[in-house]
């Protein structure tokens, strides 16, 4: 209990899921002048923007060029990534080309924004389809070598509309699943993100995750998915995280 803290203040000494007013989710404030300046404040060593590519409604690229060009306007010493929050909508579909994907700088990709309209869903609308569907898609992403990290892993946050009470999701993933996904994670690379929201959302199922992949040697990383400036900190979340994380209880 006495190292999980001191754990999670390493880990949130970065951010790695930090939206800009390129995501139209986002709000006005988040400029990367203000966001570099919010990093600067929390005295963060690392922070990674990662905006929404969905449909591929806008050219991600020309997009990470200008928050490089904004960014190197304003000069920080806080080390950037410049990344996209990519999607991944089932098995083998993604919302990023190959091309692109080998020229985006760090690649978070999102596999349950169910909510999205042309998002693939599984044939039967039950806790324990979804979770074979998610199951699926990582198996099929993990050793592509075109992810970096995993955002809000198996939140059923986005099932509202479908399930009701979404932890019904988690509880369907038996922890053998969950040890298989992990490591398969951790033997091609690839992090997974430790979202404050989703935790809060599913405490007994982030200290399932927590615990296995920690036995596994898994990757974390901290990401707020901030969509504003209060949430660039990652730090304000450590001891509610920590608490749940020890616990399994909000």
């Amino acid at each position: 209990m006495d190292e999980l803290p001191i754990l999670l203040a390493i880990l949130a000494q970065e951010n790695w899921h930090i939206h800009t007013t390129v995501s139209r989710c986002a709000k006005p404030e988040m400029t990367v002048e203000r966001i570099l300046k919010a990093a600067e404040r929390a005295k963060l060593k690392r922070i990674a923007l990662v905006d929404h590519h969905h449909r591929r409604e806008h050219d991600i690229l020309a997009d990470i060029r200008r928050l490089m060009r904004e960014a190197d306007r304003k000069g920080t010493c806080v080390d950037v990534l410049f990344g996209a929050e990519l999607s991944a909508y089932g098995p083998g579909s993604y919302s990023d080309s190959d091309e692109t994907n080998r020229e985006i700088g760090y690649r978070l990709y999102a596999c349950n924004h169910y909510h999205i309209d042309g998002w693939k869903h599984p044939g039967m609308c039950s806790p324990r389809a979804y979770a074979e569907h998610a199951l699926a898609i990582l198996r099929e992403l993990l050793p592509s070598g075109r992810a970096d990290a995993i955002a809000h892993p198996f939140a059923g946050m986005y099932l509202r509309h479908k399930l009701g009470d979404t932890t019904n999701l988690t509880r369907a993933i038996r922890d053998s699943e969950l040890g298989d996904i992990l490591e398969l994670g951790r033997n091609h690379g690839v992090a997974f993100e430790l979202n404050p929201k989703a935790i809060k959302h599913d405490p007994t199922f982030a200290k399932r995750f927590w615990d296995i992949g920690l036995e596994i040697g898994a990757e974390f990383r901290y990401g707020t998915d901030a969509h504003l400036l209060a949430e660039v900190d990652p730090k304000a979340s450590v001891r509610t995280v920590a608490s749940i994380l020890a616990t399994g209880k909000a």
